[in-house]
């Protein structure tokens, strides 16, 4: 096809139709059957766009502003767009169906528009509902049985105000993504069933806060490649329960449970769980977790240092680890593939973990360490190991200090780091957060590598 690009050609008349039903599926379904008017030929061109995405709130921003009669006609104004849109979609197969409410809430209108998107071999399906404390209480959206049984579908995204009622039977055999936040769990074992019946699910996106039944989390997924997970502490059900601890305010114990030997990528940021065990993650390359009392709600367990040696074993094959944690007292196994460590902590920098990973990591060749910005007062010392890791004398080449406030064990642990490293290439500083100036005495540290590049970052 030639197309002339002057500039007073209408060039995008000129591209074919599927081309011009591909960049309308990028836009809310409103603004596509709104170009419509642009023509004849743009007429019913939307008719065949294969992405729609309704949302309440983009097709009426005033809704807010209006009474309540003029508020139920917008509701139906806003039903009968849907319906309509469904009803003259003449795409065969839709690739993507996303619904965004925040007030409409007629559940059997709901169910039939999701059925609808389904029935047509949906590939992505996108539900986000904020229907507001009292919509959620009383009305929660329950999914129609279809969306536990689509052979086609292979994205599921759920948020927000949603009751997840799993049926005995679920089968989804080409689902690989699925994102689940903020849901409401009808049942102990509703996301177990779920996962049961998805046999090739790659990606597991978990969010959520606790104050419910569900005690026990297990997933297991041979098949699963990433996992991202997080799970806290309600703060105001923690206030209404005015206890130190979850256990002690309700008698529930949260258990972790994650099985996946093809598991590469771990995010996981968990205050809840008691007990964590990560098993068979052979497979694991990049990790980044949060346990302890780094969160901004504290550490939920009388037995945070075994939580803690039961999480390390288990991501022990790990080749990039991201740790936050204030724990102390636990067992660290060896990290043999563990090349790239970024080691944090809520209130500076944790020594004994630091020394015992420089211990533990014989192959680490990048270490970052980020502290507190502001850290009050503090006794800590170093202790270096009693010998030097063999990590520092043959493989550590670039050291990166993060949020550095001056203080005396900083101090020390550079000057040991400058020192004992033999293949340092780079050494950062960031001392925004200080108030003092160091450089002088930091640039005066011996250095074990004759070419190492110090930066100071003001």
């Amino acid at each position: 096809m030639d197309l002339d690009f002057g500039r007073n050609t209408d060039w995008i008349s000129k591209l074919p139709d599927s081309v011009l039903c591909y960049i309308l599926s990028f836009l809310p379904t409103k603004y596509a059957v709104g170009t419509s008017i642009l023509s004849t030929r743009w007429q019913y061109l939307w008719t065949a766009v294969t992405s729609l995405d309704f949302d309440d709130s983009v097709i009426f921003e005033e809704r807010s502003k209006r009474n309540d009669d003029i508020e139920d006609e917008v509701d139906l104004s806003f039903m009968n767009f849907v319906t309509r849109v469904l009803l003259l979609n003449n795409a065969r197969c839709l690739e993507k169906f996303t619904l965004s409410l925040g007030s409409f809430c007629n559940l059997d209108v709901v169910n039939s528009w999701i059925t609808a998107a389904i029935s047509r071999d949906l590939q992505k399906l996108v539900l986000h509902f904020s229907l507001g404390d009292e919509h959620f209480i009383e009305i929660p959206v329950q999914l129609p049985r279809m969306v536990f049984n689509s052979k086609t579908l292979v994205e599921l995204k759920l948020d927000g105000d949603i009751i997840l009622k799993v049926p005995a039977s679920v089968w989804l055999p080409s689902l690989k993504i699925l994102n689940l936040v903020d849901l409401k769990y009808e049942g102990e074992d509703a996301l177990q069933k779920l996962l049961s019946g998805c046999p090739v699910l790659e990606e597991l996106f978990f969010y959520r806060w606790i104050a419910d039944i569900q005690q026990e989390l297990s997933i297991y997924v041979p098949t699963l490649k990433s996992l991202m997970l997080t799970r806290l502490v309600d703060e105001y059900f923690d206030q209404i329960n005015d206890s130190d601890s979850v256990d002690e305010s309700n008698g529930q114990h949260y258990k972790l449970v994650v099985n996946a030997p093809k598991l590469e990528h771990l995010h996981l940021n968990d205050n809840v769980a008691e007990d964590i065990s990560l098993e068979n993650l052979s497979s694991l390359l990049k990790a980044y977790v949060v346990v302890g009392s780094s969160f901004s709600i504290p550490v939920r367990s009388t037995d945070s240092g075994g939580r803690t040696s039961k999480l390390l074993s288990g991501i022990a094959n790990a080749k990039f680890l991201d740790l936050l944690t204030d724990v102390k007292d636990y067992l660290l196994p060896t990290f043999h593939n563990l090349t790239h460590l970024r080691l944090g902590s809520c209130d500076g920098y944790n020594l004994d973990m630091l020394k015992d990973f420089l211990v533990h990591s014989p192959n680490l060749e990048v270490l970052v360490l980020e502290g507190n910005r502001v850290v009050l007062g503090s006794t800590k010392h170093w202790t270096p190991p009693p010998q030097v890791p063999c990590c520092l004398s043959l493989h550590l080449k670039e050291i990166e200090i993060l949020k550095f406030n001056g203080k005396e064990y900083e101090l020390e642990v550079i000057e040991y780091l400058l020192k004992n490293a033999e293949a340092l290439q780079k050494m950062t500083i960031d001392w925004k957060y200080s108030d003092s100036c160091f450089s002088g005495e930091i640039t005066g540290f011996p250095r074990g590598s004759k070419t190492c590049q110090l930066s100071l970052l003001l």
